[in-house]
């Protein structure tokens, strides 16, 4: 059974927003996916004395992207909607703070930060909003959530939104720097921009 986390809302997975906006019409379907480059993946967080910003550089990502989902009755089961974000492809503004972020993710063991999407409430009409369950790993630790994801359609499919979490959670110690002195916090935030095409 999936853990609900009430301080996650408004999740953005662009997979998701991408079938939704392309409609379910075959109970078995397999599509592609590619991200515009104006698309953005940002990981942020805050210490005692400052804030930081990682910015992933989506030309590394793997494209394109391939689903498969079955349309059930009361839920879209995904087998593969998986998003893997190498750790070394996140910029944060320098080398000394790249270094940190990747001590802290654990990248030498665990390389990647992996979304996963599970399962999707059927979307109803005149409504944005819709249940996803999903699951995340970072450091190889593998969290379940279920949430509402808010999505949009202009044109091509956009999306906008901001998952909080916290670094216990997936078994990191918030680091300190400085002789102790600087201290990350435990909430990072994940936001993700997408502009999405299926081809």
């Amino acid at each position: 059974m999936l853990s609900t986390n009430p301080h996650i809302t408004k999740i953005v997975l662009g997979i998701t927003a991408l079938l939704i906006g392309f409609g379910f019409t075959d109970p078995e379907r397999e599509t592609k996916v590619r991200v515009a480059p104006e698309s953005e993946v940002v990981i942020s967080g805050t210490t005692n004395v400052n804030e930081f910003t990682c910015k992933y550089n989506l030309e590394e990502l793997e494209l394109p992207i391939r689903l498969t989902y079955d349309n059930k009755a009361e839920q879209i089961q995904f087998r593969n909607a998986q998003l893997k974000l190498a750790n070394d492809c996140f910029d944060c503004g320098g080398k000394a703070i790249n270094k940190d972020f990747r001590e802290l993710l654990q990248t030498e063991k665990h390389p990647q930060v992996e979304l996963k999407l599970l399962y999707v409430d059927p979307p109803q009409p005149d409504n944005q909003e819709i249940g996803v369950g999903m699951e995340i790993k970072i450091a190889g630790v593998t969290r379940n959530y279920q949430t509402t994801l808010y999505c949009e359609q202009q044109g091509n499919i956009c999306v906008d939104g901001t998952i909080p979490l916290k670094l216990t959670d997936f078994g990191l110690e918030p680091p300190r720097k400085v002789m102790g002195m600087i201290k990350v916090h435990d909430e990072i935030k994940v936001r993700v921009a997408l502009q999405l095409n299926e081809i």
